[in-house]
């Protein structure tokens, strides 16, 4: 029975190793997509302007009590 229980948990750790290291792939695939777009976006637009970057919130507001 502990045998059995062994292989089980063996075979679990080595489905979820498997499936981190795909994720690990699928995340460095989406890197690169994103920025082959992004490259292929400044091709398509030489002078793009530049934007200002609105500043960000580092504390929501709080509700007021009435």
């Amino acid at each position: 029975m502990s045998d059995h229980i062994w292989e089980t948990f063996d075979g679990l750790f080595k489905t979820v190793h498997r499936q981190g290291r795909r994720v690990e792939e699928l995340e460095a695939r989406i890197t690169d997509l994103e920025r082959r777009l992004a490259e292929r976006a400044g091709a398509l637009n030489p002078a793009p302007q530049q934007k200002q970057a609105q500043p960000t919130v580092s504390e929501m507001p709080v509700e007021r009590a009435a």
